[in-house]
């Protein structure tokens, strides 16, 4: 028999509730059902009118102790156990947020803390996959204590971050990972905010161009039930041939040149459809209350990297718009460095610099930078502690005002005369350090399009100071694919790459 309600998968055994913002149960119902909520010895009640419900209740303290509510109606009663309530963070993005600490080489013993609590959205491309292929998708989430089994499941950086901000702060953690491998921006927007910024509807119209090739809905179905095995072949000869040692390229040509053309026809069913994981995932878990947004993304978008800055900008407004809260401290990754096989130069840095035009710390948006994290034939860095701890440290900074500098350096402004560029740095009071002592990355570009590295370089306080550049039409600093960082704060955080047009 149909349920008369039912929760939404997040409200679960060991969950751990958002302190200081209202609490939201929601799920979905029959109509004009009454239902009842005990908590902390008081009855709420609430009527239902159509066929999800939304049950808002006052803002709980850090509570340590664990306790148990129960929502329930005539027929139906749920009971919900071992509760606390601390600070909730979502890690979002792609695979570099997917990367599970078991996957790293560098953390070995994870440590039990039952005050750490890990929430994984299921990773869904559509609704209902896990019905169709039970074999490949799965739907039953629950929290999970933090200790030394579910830890090695979960994101490394998920878990760096949630063990020392636990350590930080001394209340409890709880960390939702809703992540997915190789995807878009766009698809972790809703289609209504993609709809509304006209900027953005040259993606959606290559969308309905896509579409447009089946007669009917039967022939795209047909095909994907086609493509999906043989996808799921070619990733499994990806992990065969990376684990005998091959680079990330040479294995994917070694799988290409075993399976084929493995891509899944776009269409309804790909989880890279404009607002695909948005509606999968993202909608899972909105509008439980949050703190804050940490988010590793960027690496797929580089053939749209002249619509990122305007696309990034959407999906935090739709972010916040879900959750209902616009103010949502977003906390984003600038993307590793990599050498990108057959994308050429400068390639990602374009998604480099629409991802530093993203940051407006007066509208809570920040960023920490990975780019000298990177492995050059590797697109997924091993060791993700170091991003974890910038993530960090910005977090704390930004969101708990607990210490300082925690942002890269990075283009602030420049002046321009007769051969001679000063250029002026933000987010970064500390001063600039060349590690090589030789001020390396910097180039200059001429109008024939030739490019040479810069001589005469100076880092002053957190200033650089370029001369003999006459004639140049445009500075560089990194603006590779997977350049080498020199220059860096006092504090070890790179200098953002940036590229100045000069103007005669």
């Amino acid at each position: 028999m149909k349920p008369f309600f039912t929760l939404a998968p997040l409200f679960g055994d060991h969950m751990i509730f958002q302190t200081g913002k209202p609490v939201k149960l929601f799920g979905t119902c029959r109509k004009k059902v009454e239902l009842k909520v005990d908590w902390f010895g008081e009855s709420f009640k609430y009527r239902t009118e159509g066929t999800t419900f939304l049950i808002e209740l006052s803002a709980l303290p850090v509570t340590r102790t664990p306790f148990s509510f129960t929502i329930s109606c005539r027929k139906q009663i749920v009971e919900v156990k071992d509760c606390l309530a601390g600070d909730v963070i979502l890690c979002g993005g792609q695979s570099n947020m997917q990367f599970t600490l078991k996957e790293t080489v560098f953390e070995t013993r994870p440590k039990n803390n039952a005050s750490i609590r890990f929430y994984e959205v299921p990773k869904l491309p559509y609704e209902n996959a896990h019905m169709e292929f039970p074999w490949l998708y799965h739907a039953t989430p629950k929290w999970e204590e933090c200790d030394k089994v579910s830890a090695l499941g979960f994101s490394a950086v998920g878990y760096y971050v949630s063990q020392s901000l636990q350590d930080e702060l001394d209340i409890p953690i709880g960390v939702i990972s809703c992540n997915n491998g190789d995807t878009s921006v766009f698809t972790w927007t809703n289609m209504t905010d993609i709809l509304e910024n006209p900027a953005l509807l040259r993606y959606v119209n290559n969308y309905k161009a896509e579409l447009a090739k089946y007669a009917k809905p039967d022939d795209y179905d047909k095909l994907f039930k086609e493509r999906l095995p043989k996808l799921m072949e070619f990733w499994s000869e990806i992990e065969k041939g990376v684990a005998a040692g091959l680079s990330g390229e040479e294995a994917n040509k070694r799988a290409f040149a075993k399976v084929g053309d493995a891509t899944l026809p776009m269409g309804p069913k790909h989880w890279n459809r404009p607002s695909g994981e948005f509606d999968t995932m993202v909608a899972k878990v909105t509008p439980f209350p949050i703190k804050a947004v940490l988010f590793y993304q960027g690496e797929s978008d580089h053939q749209n990297a002249d619509l990122y800055e305007q696309a990034f900008k959407t999906m935090i407004k739709s972010w916040r718009k879900a959750f209902g809260d616009a103010a949502l401290p977003f906390i984003f990754t600038q993307v590793a460095g990599y050498s990108y096989p057959g994308l050429g130069e400068p390639g990602i840095a374009y998604v480099r610099e629409a991802q530093a035009a993203c940051i407006n710390p007066t509208d809570n948006i920040f960023m920490a930078s990975a780019i000298d994290l990177g492995e050059e034939n590797n697109i997924h860095p091993k060791d993700k502690r170091v991003i974890a701890e910038r993530l960090l440290n910005v977090l704390l900074e930004k969101v708990y005002r607990k210490g300082k500098n925690s942002g890269s350096p990075a283009l602030f402004s420049y002046q321009y005369s007769e051969g001679k560029l000063v250029v002026y740095t933000q987010y970064n009071n500390l001063n600039l350090v060349s590690r090589s002592g030789q001020n390396l990355g910097f180039s200059v570009v001429f109008e024939n399009g030739s490019e040479f590295e810069a001589e005469k370089v100076e880092l002053t306080g957190n200033q650089i100071v370029i001369r003999n550049i006459k004639h140049a039409v445009e500075i560089r600093y990194n603006f590779k694919n997977h350049p080498h960082c020199d220059v860096y704060s006092a504090n070890e955080l790179p200098l953002l790459p940036f590229r100045i047009k000069l103007k005669y």
